[in-house]
């Protein structure tokens, strides 16, 4: 009992670090590599085709990956779920809903595990004013509650994956409701990334004349939407 409590306390003490370093490691890759060239308009169509290419040579590698690496992002609350989406709806195709739902599905409940034991006590002061949000003693259904807030995003996706560690909600229950209230908006990320690839397979880069297309303005109109109603739950609950 000792041992697992000196344990959880360095891991609490040193995680920020630990992502730091992650962090600063990745960057400097990055930077000696010259990856900042990349980053050009001029590239990116070449690059894109060279690693829908290389993809496609051995796709159900090039899939795991995607999951793996999708799974991290989610797990430590990095914030490139969005443009992570659209790459790998662009690349992948429908098969990357599917991809997508399970890898962040999956990287919530290690998170709400990880909130509901090894580090409880570091996750529960952290979100502690947003316990409005899911109160610890909430009466109601909480599977109910995790859906609505996975359908209208009212808070940050990072918050709602660990305020339910401290309710009464089963992982089980908690990871259909994830996967399921994650669903409509993921399903106009992927329609867009889709739209994305139309055009960079053509040679084209996505400007205000593209958005003219359906393929393009529909999706984004489906996302608004959902911004936008979130917005107004949100102002009505105020």
């Amino acid at each position: 009992m000792t041992l697992s409590l000196t344990f959880k306390k360095k891991i609490i003490k040193y995680r920020s670090w630990i992502l730091l370093i992650i962090f600063l490691a990745g960057a400097s890759v990055f930077i000696s590599n010259n990856g900042h060239e990349y980053l050009k308009y001029d590239n990116v169509l070449s690059e894109y085709t060279e690693l829908k290419n290389l993809t496609q040579q051995n796709i159900h590698q090039a899939q795991l990956i995607f999951f793996l690496i999708y799974l991290f992002i989610v797990t430590f609350s990095l914030p490139f779920a969005s443009l992570l989406t659209v790459l790998g709806s662009a690349l992948f195709g429908w098969i990357a809903l599917l991809i997508i739902l399970f890898a962040a599905s999956f990287g919530a409940s290690l998170l709400f595990i990880a909130a509901r034991t090894i580090l409880s006590d570091w996750f529960y002061e952290k979100t502690s004013s947003q316990n409005s949000i899911i109160p610890p003693d909430f009466k109601g259904n909480t599977f109910i509650l995790l859906l609505s807030l996975r359908l209208f995003p009212l808070a940050p996706f990072w918050i709602v994956n660990i305020l339910p560690a401290f309710t009464k909600i089963s992982l089980r229950n908690y990871f259909v409701a994830t996967f399921f209230g994650i669903m409509p908006g993921t399903i106009l990320y992927v329609w867009l990334g889709q739209t994305m690839d139309m055009l960079l397979s053509r040679g084209e880069w996505p400007n205000m004349m593209s958005i003219v297309d359906s393929r393009i303005w529909l999706p984004l109109t489906g996302l608004s939407l959902l911004i936008f109603i979130t917005a107004i739950y949100r102002w009505l609950k105020t």
